[in-house]
């Protein structure tokens, strides 16, 4: 009997294996740097310098390539994304393999749930960058610390580091952009007001050791304790074609976090995409003792988008203000070695690019952007290195689809460089791409 049970049940796999469409992507990058100088300015022991690197086959970022395989019903699927970390690659050593995304979902008509490792946007993120590698390039963000995601950016407050989960915060199944496991509900109603109104709401690892909870009564006479390694999410999103799409988000982390995020794009304007305006507000409500430099209230103000001047010209836009407050002053050191406080600190960030298609094979682009992190400026520190620019100008050339070289001529300049810090850094970078 157990048999013919057992049978049953592999067949009935079997069958499912048969049903489901099942595909697969492989995507191969190789990101050397052929030429790249820095120049590092003087002190007052020793004269300013550079430091020169040809053809660093590495340079640029790690070779990484993507693998992701999917399965799928009407019903029911499966993802596994994972990153193939190039053994040849100086940063990763014996080279090995990381997820990026496993889960899976299954759903009785408008009602789904999901639960894994996995991204969840309704807002779109954007890449608007025409080539690879540019300053709008989420490629780029990861590895020069810049952010055009929704949120707080992750370089921006130094001094804290307290709101690293408001970083990404249009992505509700994660927290501080981190891979957490989620388990998350929701339904779509089909008309609401003339469009699609989704809602969506589940537990998500809030990405470290703290608890959501964890009470034991002071003089330990009540042994009992609660603990929930999981913070609560919920979003609302609206969309109506040719009109608007509105994302409501909700996160608490941990306890006494709580977090609100509010993404518009607008749908009706003409020759544009991924036009994204956003607003992102986070409280810590924990009562710190005045010794503590405690964190407050923090947000952050998102611009984002495309306008397609003509089929082959395109300007985009990303900009960011943030600000974050604190429960008591922070003591900072000035340049003339003097104590003072800050009360709030802000940053700025403002990118644009210009790209043109030439034809099939040749698209040329040019970036521009001005960051400052550190607007506040309280301790009056004119050498901090807070403030930069990064000019780029690039070609990419398509050899078919999802095939392509880009290569570039980029410009760094801090504009208020520290003593015996980093001034500029010009290199060329060169990006091959496959994916299939």
């Amino acid at each position: 009997m157990k048999k013919i049970v057992t049978a049953a049940a592999i067949a009935a796999m079997a069958a499912s294996f048969a049903a489901a469409e099942v595909t697969t992507s492989l995507n191969v990058r190789v990101r050397p740097d052929l030429y790249k100088v820095e120049g590092i300015t003087k002190t007052k022991t020793a004269d300013a310098y550079t430091k020169t690197t040809y053809a660093d086959i590495d340079g640029v970022a790690t070779n990484s390539d993507t693998l992701a395989v999917k399965g799928s019903t009407d019903y029911a699927g499966v993802v596994a994304e994972i990153t193939l970390l190039n053994p040849g690659n100086k940063n990763t050593e014996n080279g090995g393999v990381k997820i990026d995304n496993y889960y899976g979902w299954l759903n009785w008509g408008a009602l789904k749930f999901t639960a894994g490792t996995y991204d969840s946007r309704y807002t779109n993120r954007g890449n608007y960058t025409a080539t690879e590698q540019g300053i709008l390039d989420e490629e780029f963000s990861k590895t020069h610390g810049l952010s055009i995601k929704n949120g707080l950016s992750k370089t921006a407050f130094g001094k804290t580091g307290g709101f690293s989960w408001l970083v990404d915060f249009g992505n509700v199944s994660q927290v501080a952009a981190g891979n957490n496991t989620s388990f998350i509900a929701d339904y779509t109603f089909n008309d609401i007001a003339g469009g699609k109104l989704l809602l969506k709401g589940g537990l998500v690892e809030n990405g470290s050791n703290k608890q959501y909870d964890d009470t034991t009564d002071a003089t330990k006479k009540d042994k009992d304790v609660f603990k929930q390694s999981e913070g609560y999410v919920f979003e609302a999103a609206w969309r109506k074609d040719g009109i608007a799409a509105v994302d409501f988000i909700f996160k608490n982390p941990v306890n006494k976090l709580y977090g609100f995020g509010l993404y518009v794009t607008p749908l009706m304007i003409a020759n544009t995409k991924n036009v994204v305006v956003g607003f992102t507000y986070g409280m810590d409500t924990n009562d710190y003792d005045k010794k503590e430099n405690g964190l407050d209230k923090a947000f952050a103000i998102d611009l984002r988008g495309q306008y397609n001047i003509n089929s082959n010209m395109t300007v985009a836009l990303g900009a960011k203000y943030e600000s974050v407050s604190y429960q008591n002053d922070v003591s900072l050191t000035d340049s003339d070695g003097k104590t003072v406080k800050e009360s709030s600190a802000s940053a700025m960030q403002v990118a644009a690019e210009f790209s043109y298609k030439v034809n099939d094979i040749v698209t040329a682009a040019f970036d521009f952007g001005y960051f400052n992190e550190d607007l506040t400026d309280v301790d009056s520190n004119s050498d901090d290195s807070s403030q930069f620019i990064v000019t780029s100008l690039r070609g990419k050339f398509t050899a078919g689809k999802n095939a392509a070289i880009t290569t570039a001529l980029r410009l760094n300049k801090v504009l208020n460089p520290k003593d015996g810090g980093t001034d500029y850094t010009f290199d060329i970078p060169v990006v091959l791409r496959v994916k299939m």
